[in-house]
């Protein structure tokens, strides 16, 4: 049952989605623990605001919000996008921290139980995103959730967006939702790796996986860059074991007619002819056009090219003050364009810098420990890294991505913890 109430916490923190009177569900949150603080443990618990790492964060969230609010003022235009962003990144991250008292428990096993938390919320985001899509009135509901906006740019024919994408319970669907799905999955495949772990194992680790893989078919591509990525990491530390994966294959060929049998005999026709014309085209259009093209591309990948353009080189230096289509430029998706049209070179270190600040110690704990355990950690955190500058080519999300960012301090933050405990424990021994 606990476990149960921490993955319910943590979903309403990550996924931030409206809720009608209390605004968000990151409010409803600090409204729930702060209930169990007073009426169950008796008092607020603040000390983990004082640990350096999370600190420094916080510090530095507020600082990124008044460097982009400088910048914007500084050009004589008043663009409050990266501002805002920032604002509510802030918002959630001193939810999450102020809520780790209740999250972790275990210290000594802090980063695998955060890991574990972190697969259970997304998998309960693909079985949601699921039900809507198979159930029209569950798909209906979670349809008029989301902003006015948000639901009149889908509707739009012309904006070529499938509806089903909004069929899941989140505050920042069309590419925080898919991206975040990544991080999920690397951080799966690290548990995967963890010999004698018992938290996602067996018949649970095909479901959780199933999961991931559906939740990110219906939410958007960009989460399979996360999810093969986890993968070449599982194998990457696997290798010498091929023999027995290989001995494991029945499984997943069990699983695999599983599915295909639910897929022919359960479902009814007209789903599946909606996976096969809607869903199935859209989430491996790289493969359908590999079969009928010859080539593995997508309509997204094959106009991104175009959202990189030549820069005058006083942008370069200083930037607009604005994002990109709302400067003279026209628009870009891509986030290293909007991340120079903004700010220029400075901005972009500042974002570097930033996005550093969640890494630096847990990577180095894990260079400084010799255990073939630490090497597999800094190796993940080293993956988790790199797959924001990927996921930066594509659109805006250095230093910038609520859930990423969440997701990288809740990582980062137990494997401090873990670290420090361990520490203790060998001083008192």
């Amino acid at each position: 049952m606990q476990i149960i109430w921490k993955v319910i916490i943590l979903f309403l923190i990550i996924f931030n989605f409206r809720i009608p009177i209390l605004y968000n569900s990151v409010f409803l949150v600090m409204l729930l623990t702060t209930a169990q603080y007073l009426f169950v443990r008796k008092s607020i618990p603040f000390t983990l605001f004082f640990l350096r790492y999370n600190a420094i964060i916080l510090i530095a969230t507020l600082l990124m919000s008044f460097v982009a609010l400088f910048i914007t003022v500084a050009h004589g235009e008043f663009s409050t996008l990266l501002l805002r962003r920032f604002l509510v990144m802030f918002q959630m991250l001193f939810t999450l921290i102020y809520v780790l008292p209740v999250l972790i428990k275990d210290e000594a096993k802090a980063f695998e139980e955060v890991s574990c938390l972190v697969c259970y919320a997304f998998a309960l985001q693909g079985l949601i995103h699921i039900t809507g899509y198979l159930v029209p009135e569950v798909g209906d509901f979670l349809f008029e959730m989301q902003p006015v906006n948000i639901q009149a740019k889908v509707d739009d024919p012309s904006n070529n967006l499938d509806r089903f994408r909004l069929y899941a319970l989140c505050g920042s669907i069309f590419f925080e939702l898919p991206a975040a799905y990544g991080v999920a999955s690397i951080l799966f495949f690290r548990l995967q790796l963890k010999d004698g772990q018992k938290y996602i194992t067996g018949l649970k680790s095909y479901i959780v996986c199933f999961l991931l893989i559906a939740g990110i078919t219906l939410s958007g591509r960009t989460g399979f860059v996360g999810f093969f990525i986890g993968l070449f990491f599982y194998f990457l530390f696997r290798l010498g074991q091929i023999s027995t994966i290989l001995k494991n294959s029945w499984k997943i060929a069990l699983a695999a007619i599983l599915l295909v049998g639910v897929f022919y005999f359960i479902l009814p026709s007209n789903t599946r002819n909606s996976l096969t014309e809607e869903v199935f085209p859209f989430a491996f259009e790289a493969y359908y056009n590999y079969v009928d093209e010859g080539r593995a591309s997508t309509a997204s990948s094959d106009v991104l090219r175009l959202h990189y353009y030549p820069l005058a080189m006083r942008t370069w230096l200083v930037g607009e003050g604005v994002v990109a289509d709302e400067s003279r430029y026209g628009f870009s998706d891509a986030g290293y364009m909007n991340d120079l049209i903004f700010g220029g070179i400075p901005f972009f270190i500042c974002l570097l810098i930033y996005q550093c600040l969640y890494f630096n110690r847990p990577l180095s704990i894990a260079r400084k420990n010799k255990d073939p355990d630490s090497r597999i950690d800094y190796f993940c955190f080293l993956f988790l890294f790199a797959y924001i500058f990927v996921l930066n080519y594509k659109s805006t999300s250095l230093g910038t991505l609520h859930i990423v960012e969440v997701l990288y301090l809740f990582a980062g933050n137990s494997y401090i913890m873990r670290h420090n405990y361990k520490e203790d424990q060998e001083i008192i021994s």
